[in-house]
């Protein structure tokens, strides 16, 4: 009967405690997991442990467990999360000194801190560039509805505007915008900075 067991079944009865289940598992899925292992990393050492790994923590769980339909999917996926688990662990202990890792991590930290902000200010150094080729009652209209996050009836109230003439404000000014900073993406910022 065991012959014609499927996946699912060898899966059900690995799950109940079935341990011949579980080796008829291990060595149906061994070969293809670790052609698969090898295309995520090349070295066939970590690649076997991360299966060891796999299955010595199926085993522990195995009672928690839900039902599985299609088991090499199953295994392919966890397969691939426990090879990304122990990649991070093998970073820390190979590390010679972990405050020498640290150290570098908060390097890179520092580094990337100061490209954003080199990054922010000439974002903002074309904005207000830009914001220059516009005319007062454009700027106006922009510093209003951005800057101080007024409605477009609020705004037509305070300017004494009709409200479609404060929308053709705006209009032109996003055109302008988009002429001097040539890009649709920091039109995007601009608006969502502000």
């Amino acid at each position: 009967m065991k012959d014609k067991w499927t996946d699912a079944d060898l899966f059900k009865h690995f799950k109940k405690g079935d341990e011949r289940a579980f080796e008829d598992l291990y060595r149906k899925y061994f070969k293809s997991l670790s052609h698969y292992g090898f295309r995520i990393c090349q070295d066939q050492e970590l690649i076997e442990n991360a299966i060891q790994d796999l299955f010595i923590d199926l085993w522990r769980r195995r009672t928690f467990l839900g039902d599985v339909e299609n088991v090499k999917f199953y295994l392919i996926k966890s397969l691939r999360n426990q090879l990304i688990r122990n990649s991070q662990k093998d970073v820390l202990e190979n590390s010679e000194d972990v405050n020498d890792f640290l150290d570098y991590l908060g390097s890179l930290s520092i580094e990337q801190t100061i490209v954003q902000k080199e990054s922010e200010e000439l974002r903002n150094n074309k904005i207000k560039e830009a914001i220059s080729k516009l005319s007062s009652r454009q700027k106006e209209v922009i510093h209003l509805r951005y800057f101080q996050n007024l409605s477009l009836d609020e705004i037509s109230t305070l300017i004494v505007l009709p409200k479609q003439v404060v929308k053709n404000l705006l209009s032109k000014s996003y055109a302008v915008l988009r002429i001097y900073l040539k890009s649709t993406y920091l039109i995007f910022l601009f608006l969502s900075f502000f």
